[in-house]
């Protein structure tokens, strides 16, 4: 592994250091290669894997119905082979959150990555990593079409996936209410989709040793192929923070006073007030932001044995993983904001 902090093994040219975060691009990396991505390794990791930070869901075909994605719950007994066979074989997607905390050795892999971007990326002013996930996901396995609020990318490893990578920024792409609710904690990234915004996507076949990437806030979307795992990244730097605070000030400050044509600009005087004046007002009366709420509860149940590698419940539960962010919500919001997502999501889709 020092070897690989050492020299690192990305080797972009100057251009695709340069466009980014600037640019959707797709570029190349040797990381899929690494003893730490091989079926034996990962079928260990998900043994060992804290069950609070191993997410499972499914999901239906149709891109513009987010509503089908539905938690699903693994059984304490399951083991890591059991997973891994049952993703294999069904209609799965695995997320292993906070993989830079649970394991250090994919905390060493992903500091190495961002300490190489910082050095060859100076416009980024030196990027921190931040949240990590390991995704590990069926065959047909999609994500629907959404936008992230910090910066991130994904660095892919095994089997191949169509991605689709939208401008970032565009409000007919995401109307400027869905971005500054986003921000707010208000709703989560899922975001109106029609497949003609297709036509204004970078659409490419991810492969085993590329890596997608986008500007900050543009909205993407996958189909998998076959089985696959990526490791998926996300980082800050100081210039994330400008558009953070902007899109607070929009949200909590302009929009509160009926202002409609509300600047996105995040350079130069009034940009800098604005962040400035949400700063303030917050610290001496706190804007009330909702946490945003998932709907935990689910009659889904990962089973090897079955066709699609998961069965139903007789009776409903709260998802494995769901216990800490349980209570959390529930600290902040009503029972009825446990299912806001699920609600917003059918708001998307219904005619």
């Amino acid at each position: 592994m020092n070897e690989t902090c050492t020299q690192p093994p990305i080797g972009w040219t100057d251009e695709e250091y340069r466009q980014f975060g600037h640019e959707p691009q797709i570029t190349k990396h040797g990381y899929h290669s690494m003893p730490l991505f091989e079926t034996n390794t990962l079928i260990a990791l998900l043994d060992a894997y804290p069950r609070q930070h191993l997410q499972a869901y499914t999901m239906g075909t149709d891109p513009t119905r987010c509503s089908d994605w539905r938690q699903v719950d693994i059984a304490e007994h399951t083991s890591g082979a059991d997973l891994w066979h049952a993703v294999a074989k069904g209609r799965l997607w695995l997320n292993l959150v906070h993989l830079e905390k649970n394991r250090a050795e994919y905390r060493e892999l992903i500091d190495a990555m961002y300490v190489h971007l910082g050095r060859k990326c100076p416009h980024l002013k030196n990027p921190q990593a931040t949240h990590s996930a390991l995704l590990i996901s069926s065959p047909g396995a999609q994500v629907y079409y959404h936008l992230d609020a910090e910066p991130n990318m994904i660095w892919h490893m095994r089997g191949e996936k169509d991605v689709w990578l939208y401008p970032s920024m565009d409000p007919e792409l995401v109307p400027q209410n869905y971005l500054e609710d986003i921000y707010a904690g208000e709703i989560d990234e899922d975001l109106p989709y029609e497949p003609a915004y297709d036509e204004r996507a970078l659409h490419h076949r991810l492969v085993p040793g590329e890596a997608a990437s986008w500007p900050h806030n543009a909205p993407h979307r996958i189909v998998n192929i076959d089985m696959n795992v990526s490791l998926a990244t996300s980082y800050a730097t100081p210039i994330v923070y400008q558009r953070r605070y902007v899109q607070l000030a929009n949200r909590f400050i302009l929009r509160g006073l009926g202002i409609k044509r509300r600047s996105m600009a995040e350079h130069g005087l009034l940009p800098a007030a604005k962040r400035m004046s949400y700063r303030i007002i917050n610290k001496i009366r706190p804007f009330k932001r909702r946490l945003r709420s998932a709907n935990y509860i689910t009659d889904l149940q990962v089973d090897v044995d079955s066709p699609m590698g998961l069965k139903k419940l007789e009776q409903p539960r709260l998802a494995s993983f769901a216990s800490a962010g349980y209570k959390d919500t529930r600290k902040t919001s009503s029972v009825g904001d446990l299912f806001t997502r699920v609600r917003f999501c059918r708001r998307l889709t219904s005619p």
